[in-house]
């Protein structure tokens, strides 16, 4: 949570020092959490990383370093645990966030919004808020299957049916 505070304030800065004629009041941007860990993690950024990883694994096996493979393997199935998790909104996005921290930004001036945070269930709805769940997976370049199950995991969270 704390990383998530210091990657709004950022945002915030950046934003701020981009948009010196920002509207009297303040907007924030406010984006669906189980959305973008689902398009986050079918996205070409996450593929990236995958790649990244699987090659230091063919390395690893390469030079027959034990270690290192068993560093990648642990690495991948923390991982696997951790998106399930998060999916289930049971474990925080701060890596995700922190990986997405550039679209963030861009984002949010694209929006016009001083932060961006997850919807938070009960919130103050007088607070000016925009939903940028959109932009962030158009970012993310989610493709029409991932919307597509975004939009019947959203579906099913409304009706509230079990994930």
């Amino acid at each position: 949570m704390e990383t998530l505070l210091k990657l709004a304030l950022m945002v915030v800065g950046t934003v701020s020092a981009a948009q010196p004629g920002l509207a009297q009041t303040p907007k924030v941007g406010t984006f669906d959490r189980a959305s973008i860990v689902v398009a986050f993690y079918g996205s070409p950024l996450w593929a990236a990383e995958l790649k990244a990883k699987q090659a230091e694994m063919q390395q690893a096996r390469q030079a027959n370093d034990q270690k290192k493979i068993d560093e990648l393997q642990r690495w991948g199935r923390d991982g696997q645990e951790l998106a399930h998790k998060q999916l289930a909104g049971e474990a925080g996005i701060d890596n995700i966030l922190e990986m997405m921290k550039p679209m963030l930004a861009a984002v949010a001036a694209q929006a016009h919004v001083v932060s961006i945070a997850p919807e938070v269930p009960g919130a103050d709805k007088t607070a000016a808020t925009v939903d940028v769940t959109g932009l962030l997976l158009d970012r993310l370049q989610a493709s029409a299957k991932t919307r597509q199950i975004i939009e019947e995991l959203r579906k099913s969270q409304k009706e509230g049916s079990p994930r």
